[in-house]
């Protein structure tokens, strides 16, 4: 696997935590209601759901090889996104309003 393959994938990687992160909160917000045995079989296909859209990407740019990397720039991306999330809302919110 060449450089620039890398480079892509983990770009990717960590663009897919910031977007694994935003699904996740919204799922939650959509499950809190729900019975327990509902919360964990729409958790569990949401997470098969998310796990599989994700190898097929890595499939395709790679041929599907893995390298510890990209999982770290995953968790990378989801630990900013959980850092950062209050400030992207409120700067989106400003953005919007403005425009408004």
């Amino acid at each position: 696997m060449d450089s620039f393959t890398q480079l892509t994938i983990i770009c990717l990687s960590y663009l897919y935590g910031i977007i694994f992160y935003l699904l996740a909160r919204y799922n939650f917000n959509l499950i809190k209601n729900l019975k327990a045995l509902g919360k964990y079989f729409i958790t569990l296909i949401f997470i098969i759901d998310i796990v599989i859209f994700y190898i097929y990407i890595v499939y395709h740019i790679n041929r599907g090889i893995f390298h510890i990397y990209f999982l770290l720039a995953i968790f990378l991306g989801y630990l900013t996104m959980a850092l950062n999330c209050e400030k992207v809302v409120k700067f989106m919110s400003k953005k919007f309003k403005k425009k408004l």
